[in-house]
């Protein structure tokens, strides 16, 4: 059995295992071949494709068959004209390889697996083609492929770092894990920004849709995230939170810490309207408390425990605040309207009348004075 057989039976393996191409670097001599695969599995027969390989010349005696940690050829058999072997791989599936030497410009081949009680038939056939070629072009290509891939998943992995997308980093389908792009996920995880925006992903996959719609690593991506960057993030939280309103970071307040947003939002923005106005200063503070109290705000602290923001969410470690929200904006005030409604729809409250008497009064003074 020679090298040319080797690389035949690996052309026609070349769809599933082109990293177990094993040829060499510098250009090597060799000789064109074409083989043709046709698979048939569980009934039904796929077409057939065909790839063209480059075979070593006067390569008689070659290494054995490419193996991998999951898998190894073993009882492997030659004659002058035959050769052939076994597979055996970690996970169960077995298989065998055989190729015939038809004539000296011909070969055919047939192999078979077997994986989960099921069994896929592959047959092969190569012929010689005229010409030369370099033998090992086809690892250069395929390294060069690699060399490719490798690099957009690095870019890949620093982008989602950058983004906060944990389902790249931590959970089962986890991606990512090369130092430079775990190191920017957990630098980027720290921030007020990067806390903000997982503590967001386990509100969202743990109340409404979206705990039918997003990937379940979402509800445990804040713990999982402090476990694999080593940090706490109730720390964080309460770092952050002690922080939120001298920096003005009032999203975050209403967000994360309700043990601070629902006295202050009680004081600065429960009942405020036309005739007593929230105050310059709180404004942006209110308006984010109400937007977190019709998401459900903080209150995604209740599913680990009482916690506060989504740490309690995540792991239970919250700070016992309560977890029914900063402001409840799903019921108005007496004498306020309802948000839920059309403006079409909403009943006069005595603010809106005096609004319209006050413009009523403007546009008659206008119409008397011609202006």
């Amino acid at each position: 059995m020679n090298h040319r057989l080797r690389c035949l039976a690996l052309a026609a393996l070349l769809p599933f295992s082109l990293a177990q191409v094993v040829l060499a670097q510098a250009p090597t001599p060799g000789e064109r071949w074409r083989s043709t695969t046709s698979m048939e599995a569980m009934g039904m027969k796929l077409p057939p494709t065909t790839v063209e390989v480059c075979s070593p010349k006067g390569a008689e005696d070659g290494p054995p068959p490419a193996t991998n940690e999951d898998c190894q050829a073993v009882n492997e058999r030659r004659t002058p004209k035959s050769y052939s072997f076994d597979m055996q791989c970690k996970d169960g599936t077995t298989g065998s390889m055989e190729m015939t030497q038809e004539s000296p410009t011909k070969w055919s081949g047939k192999m078979v697996v077997n994986s989960e009680g099921r069994q896929m038939t592959m047959r092969t056939t190569s012929e010689k083609l005229p010409g030369e070629c370099d033998a090992s072009e086809m690892e250069r290509r395929m390294n060069k492929m690699m060399a490719a891939g490798a690099a957009q998943q690095a870019k890949a992995c620093l982008e989602g770092a950058r983004a906060g997308n944990s389902e790249q980093f931590v959970g089962a389908n986890a991606s990512c894990k090369d130092k430079a792009s775990v190191d920017a996920y957990c630098s980027n995880s720290r921030t007020m920004s990067g806390y903000s925006g997982l503590a967001s992903r386990v509100r969202f996959a743990t109340t409404g849709a979206g705990a039918r719609s997003v990937s379940p690593s979402w509800r445990t991506a804040l713990a999982d995230t402090g476990k694999l960057c080593k940090f706490e993030p109730e720390t964080v939280r309460k770092e952050y939170c002690s922080s939120a309103q001298a920096k003005r970071e009032w999203k975050f307040l209403a967000e994360e810490c309700p043990e601070l947003a629902k006295p202050l939002a009680q004081r600065e923005c429960a009942g405020r309207d036309f005739t007593t106005p929230v105050a310059p200063a709180f404004r942006d503070f209110c308006s984010a408390a109400a937007a977190a109290g019709r998401s459900g705000g903080s209150g995604a602290g209740g599913g680990g425990g009482g916690g506060a923001g989504a740490g309690g969410a995540a792991g239970g470690t919250g700070s016992g605040a309560a977890s029914t929200g900063v402001v409840d904006a799903t019921t108005p005030a007496a004498g306020q309207q309802d948000p839920n409604k059309p403006a079409g729809d909403q009943p006069q409250t005595p603010t809106d009348k005096a609004k319209e008497a006050v413009q009523r009064g403007r546009e008659a003074l206008k119409g008397l004075f011609g202006r």
